[in-house]
C-alpha cells in the first residue's frame, strides 16, 4: 500500500468521523439538549420534559400551569432569595482572610432559604398531586426518590481521591 493510499484512507476515515460528529452535534442541538445561557427558556423546557415523562394530557398541563401561575410571585421571590444566599456564601468562602464565622452565618442563612423553598415546593405539590393520575404520582415519587445521581457523584469523588493522579 502506497503512502498516497494510506493518506487517502486516513482522510476518508477522518471525514467520516467528522460527519458523524457533526451529525451527532446537530441531533443534540435539534433535540434542545444543550443549555442556552441567557435565553431564559429553562422552565418551559423542563416543564415540557416532565410533561412527556409523566405523559400529561393537555388539560393536566393547563391545570398545573394554573397552579404554578397562582404561586408565581412566591416562586420568583424564593428563586431570588436562593440565588442571593448562594452568592453570599460563595463570596464568604472566597474572602481572604478566611472568616469561619461569616461562612457559617451565610451557610445558615442559605439553609433557612432552602427550608423555605422546601416548604413552598411541598405546598405546591399538594395542589398538583390531585391533578395527576395514580400512575403519574407513582412516577413522580419514584423519580424524586432516586439517589443514583448523588451516589454516583460520591463514588466518582472517591475514585478521584484514591486514583493518586
Amino acid at each position: 500500500m502506497s503512502i498516497q493510499e494510506i493518506r487517502r484512507s486516513v482522510l476518508v476515515v477522518a471525514g467520516v468521523a467528522a460527519l458523524a460528529a457533526a451529525g451527532l452535534f446537530a441531533g443534540r442541538v435539534s433535540a434542545d439538549a444543550f443549555p442556552h445561557k441567557g435565553r431564559g427558556d429553562f422552565a418551559p423546557r423542563m416543564f415540557a420534559r416532565m410533561s412527556r415523562f409523566l405523559e400529561l394530557t393537555d388539560d393536566q398541563q393547563a391545570q398545573i400551569k394554573a397552579v404554578l401561575k397562582a404561586h408565581a410571585a412566591e416562586i420568583e421571590v424564593q428563586m431570588a432569595a436562593k440565588r442571593t444566599a448562594r452568592q453570599a456564601l460563595r463570596q464568604a468562602m472566597l474572602a481572604q482572610p478566611v472568616d469561619e464565622a461569616a461562612i457559617r452565618a451565610r451557610a445558615e442563612e442559605g439553609g433557612k432559604v432552602e427550608a423555605d423553598g422546601a416548604v413552598l415546593f411541598a405546598r405546591i405539590r399538594t395542589e398538583i398531586d390531585p391533578i395527576l393520575t395514580p400512575d403519574q404520582r407513582t412516577k413522580v415519587h419514584t423519580f424524586a426518590s432516586r439517589s443514583r445521581r448523588r451516589d454516583s457523584a460520591v463514588q466518582s469523588f472517591d475514585r478521584f481521591i484514591k486514583s493518586g493522579s
